[in-house]
């Protein structure tokens, strides 16, 4: 048993590569997708080595499109016994589709993923954490057992609301009755009825070390579970630089990408103490 037995750690990475971007969107459209190198492999390994050095077991939101081209990744990462999730297909944001649109990019998903690995994809995390109405209705009936889109920090227009009967069961997982869904959300720290940002992305490697170790004992003093997310593409320091990115979106895709596995190295270390498991682990029976 470890030391911190009621605290949980969530390691969970977005498994899309460096062109699908949200912040790359008007170099890359889709149109363009299948014209770009492939890069995810490398990175996604590193991270499979890294995890099996601290003996973790992460959560993979693992974007269709994707998973049709790299199937053997996709088993790859399976095979080392981490959660195999959805990100969706096409990474279009929930409030650019229509409710039959985000049906079918649901169930494509969903499909193409089973098909990789055989066996049953139980949850969903949106493109940009872009939860709304449409999409909480559509998770169970699409056999969705779990959703992580929640972020709860709101200065970021594409993230989405949580609306809707959602009750806390238990320390990190809500359930929504009425759609009989369970939802893991992304929690931040929030001073002075401020949300700021500390799950993960952009943000863990902006954040000293140091300092970004202190939010997490934080949150989990708070909350009793902390979610991280992370993406290959942020492992991956040699990616092709885009010109013509406003500066803000070049500073916050390329900002430390070269430390950034030693820092999350680094992070797991210090955090040894407590409890890792996958999203579906963290829930109750169901």
């Amino acid at each position: 048993m470890n030391k911190e037995s009621d605290k949980f750690i969530l390691i969970t990475v977005d498994l899309e590569d460096w062109f699908q971007v949200e912040n790359l969107r008007k170099q890359f459209p889709r149109s363009s997708w299948n014209t770009n190198l492939i890069r995810v492999e490398h990175p996604t390994r590193a991270l499979l080595t890294l995890f099996d050095k601290h003996n973790i077991k992460a959560t993979f939101f693992v974007l269709g499109w994707l998973a049709e081209r790299v199937p053997e990744l996709v088993n790859l990462v399976h095979s080392h016994g981490h959660e195999i999730a959805s990100h969706g297909y096409g990474h279009e944001l929930c409030h650019n589709l229509s409710k039959d649109e985000l049906l079918k990019d649901l169930e494509r998903g969903k499909e193409v993923l089973e098909g990789i690995i055989r066996g049953t994809v139980k949850g969903y995390r949106a493109p940009s954490f872009s939860i709304n109405e449409n999409l909480v209705s559509l998770l169970s009936q699409t056999g969705f057992v779990y959703d992580s889109s929640y972020n709860d920090f709101s200065g970021n227009k594409r993230y989405g609301a949580l609306k809707g009967d959602w009750v806390e069961i238990r320390p990190g997982v809500l359930q929504n009755r009425s759609e009989k869904l369970f939802e893991i959300p992304i929690r931040n720290i929030n001073l002075l009825g401020r949300s700021i940002p500390w799950g993960g992305g952009g943000y863990f490697r902006l954040i000293p070390k140091g300092f970004f170790s202190l939010g997490v004992r934080y949150i989990l003093k708070k909350n009793g579970v902390f979610v991280f997310y992370c993406h290959p593409w942020e492992f991956d320091p040699d990616q092709p630089r885009v010109d013509g990115l406003r500066i803000d979106y070049r500073f916050r895709h390329y900002i430390n990408l070269r430390n950034n596995l030693l820092k999350l190295d680094s992070f797991l270390d210090r955090f040894s103490e407590y409890n890792f498991v996958t999203c579906s682990e963290l829930l109750p029976e169901y």
